[in-house]
């Protein structure tokens, strides 16, 4: 689940004493800039971003269940969202665990199993092929191979990577091990599920 910040988030007085310096630079950087980045939620926010901010408790359960420390919360800048779970999954990609601690340990059902039993997608992947290094004729298979085994939405086939969007969960795994470097990366997570 992902959702694109307004360029106005409203802060109380007290969240503007709370913040920091770095806080406050990155508030008004992102206020000049017109446009703030995506918010990815942990497994199991759904897509009701109203309903969530509503639910969370903001009690960090989900973050201290996360086994390897990639769910964060937002600060005071945040307004609204302080204290609410989101997850880079460029630079911090979740590993998809298959028991899922950070839903198990939400005590408000805001991070949920969906109405199947499975977990929705956070987000989903974008594959661009001409930025990949198999247009170049380098052999690479970095993204299928850092792709959840659950999962195994990215799968070689004649040395090319193929993209089951079906099956992404927008984890970022692959984005994040991605050994291309132009620009547009090959892969980037997509703000909203296909």
């Amino acid at each position: 689940m992902s959702i694109d910040l307004e360029m106005s988030t409203p802060i109380s007085r007290r969240q503007l004493f709370r913040v920091g310096l770095g806080d406050l630079r990155s508030l008004v950087t992102t206020e000049s800039a017109g446009e703030a980045p995506p918010v990815y939620r942990p497994p199991g926010a759904g897509r009701d971003e109203a309903a969530f901010l509503q639910s969370c408790q903001r009690c960090g359960a989900c973050v201290a269940a996360c086994p390897y420390d990639v769910i964060k919360t937002f600060g005071p800048a945040s307004g609204i969202l302080e204290g609410t779970p989101y997850l880079v999954p460029e630079t911090d990609p979740c590993r998809w665990c298959p028991e899922m601690p950070c839903i198990e340990s939400c005590p408000s059902g805001s991070l949920a199993h969906g109405e199947s039993g499975g977990v929705p997608p956070v987000a989903k992947v974008r594959l661009d092929l001409d930025a990949c290094l198999t247009s170049e004729g380098i052999l690479c298979d970095t993204c299928s191979h850092f792709c959840p085994e659950s999962i195994g939405a990215i799968r070689m086939v004649r040395r090319v990577p193929v993209l089951d969007t079906d099956r992404c969960v927008g984890c970022g795994m692959c984005v994040h091990y991605c050994e291309s470097e132009k620009q547009p990366f090959s892969l980037e997570p997509l703000p909203e599920p296909l």
